[in-house]
């Protein structure tokens, strides 16, 4: 196994970081950062959510750790080969648009880390990006 970390890149964002710390915090609007041509069959509860990645597996997310109004660390769940945390960073003052950006960190056979390393480039860019420009 291969430890790896995937950073998107850092997005200005159109929202306070409060209001998006606030908004990614309860996992009903998890699914609105997800690339909807990727992602299928999303549920969530008040503690996880769960999807299927078209074509790939289902998962559950948790969260794993929150600092308010600075990063909020989500884990998977039940996943045998795949095991991943993703970091959601905000940076700037928590009541005005401030930055923010997402970080995969995770564990992969190295013949798949090389396989998956450009897709899961992809999704973290998309997630990082589309949270940027939330309106809330």
């Amino acid at each position: 196994m291969a430890k790896f970390t995937i950073n998107s890149e850092t997005n200005k964002t159109v929202s306070s970081i409060k209001d998006l710390y606030n908004f990614l915090s309860d996992f009903k609007n998890f699914g609105t950062i997800l690339p909807e041509d990727k992602v299928q069959d999303f549920k969530y509860s008040e503690n996880e959510c769960s999807f299927t990645i078209k074509g790939i597996t289902e998962m559950t997310i948790i969260v794993e750790e929150k600092v308010t109004n600075d990063f909020i660390l989500f884990s998977s769940n039940g996943l045998a080969k795949f095991n991943f945390s993703l970091k959601v960073q905000f940076m700037g003052d928590a009541e005005a648009p401030g930055e923010c950006k997402i970080d995969l960190l995770g564990d992969l056979n190295p013949f798949i880390k090389a396989m998956a390393e450009k897709p899961l480039g992809n999704l973290v860019n998309t997630m990082s990006l589309k949270l940027s420009q939330l309106t809330l």
